[in-house]
């Protein structure tokens, strides 16, 4: 399939923790894209309210859980989540935001797999193609950023970082040449980079 008739969404998540076993979706972003095409005006954010707080996350996305009081549930917002993702997944380390969505969406029944893009193992396949590896802090959503002219405004906010991957993705692809969903994920097959920690 041609890249530019794919539908692909960039998501992010805000969590209480790094344990996708144990730990509570607190805010959501999708940003849907067709082909390179960012869609701004259907981009989707909220805070979650969880079942458990912990206090430890706020360090990292400033979200107190007196802000969750009169967010929605998961299960409330789950059919537009669930129709805002039914392409491509996009994101930096998205193998983690993935399988807390398919924990959550387990929960209610449904089966949530959808291919992924993790925009740090493409760049990782990028270095190799330029002959220069990219260290683990070369790969970091901060350093890409950095490296592609993106300035940094509300990082750690899901709707924010959800952007700033989809901006990275578009720049990789075109300057890159990928033109196939075949060629992308074939690209990404063996590229695996990310854990838990490396989002901190």
């Amino acid at each position: 399939m041609r890249l530019e008739d794919a539908r692909f969404a960039a998501v992010d998540l805000e969590t209480t923790g790094l344990d996708v076993r144990r730990d509570h979706i607190v805010a959501v972003a999708a940003v849907p894209m067709e082909g390179t095409r960012i869609r701004v005006g259907d981009a989707f954010y909220t805070t979650v309210r969880p079942e458990k707080y912990r206090l430890d996350g706020m360090k990292y996305h400033g979200i107190a859980a007196n802000d969750l009081e009169t967010a929605p549930t998961f299960e409330e917002i789950a059919d537009r989540l669930w129709k805002l993702c039914d392409g491509i997944l996009v994101g930096h380390c998205v193998h983690i935001d993935s399988q807390f969505l398919s924990r959550f969406f387990g929960k209610m029944g449904r089966s949530f797999q959808r291919p992924l893009v993790d925009i740090a193992e493409l760049e990782k396949w990028i270095g190799r193609r330029e002959g220069r590896a990219r260290s683990a802090e070369e790969l970091s959503l901060d350093a890409l950023m950095i490296r592609y002219g993106l300035k940094e405004h509300f990082r750690h906010n899901a709707l924010a970082d959800a952007f700033f991957a989809a901006q990275i993705f578009q720049i990789q692809v075109i300057r890159n040449g990928i033109q196939t969903v075949e060629q992308l994920l074939g690209i990404l097959k063996d590229q695996r980079v990310c854990n838990a920690h490396f989002l901190l």
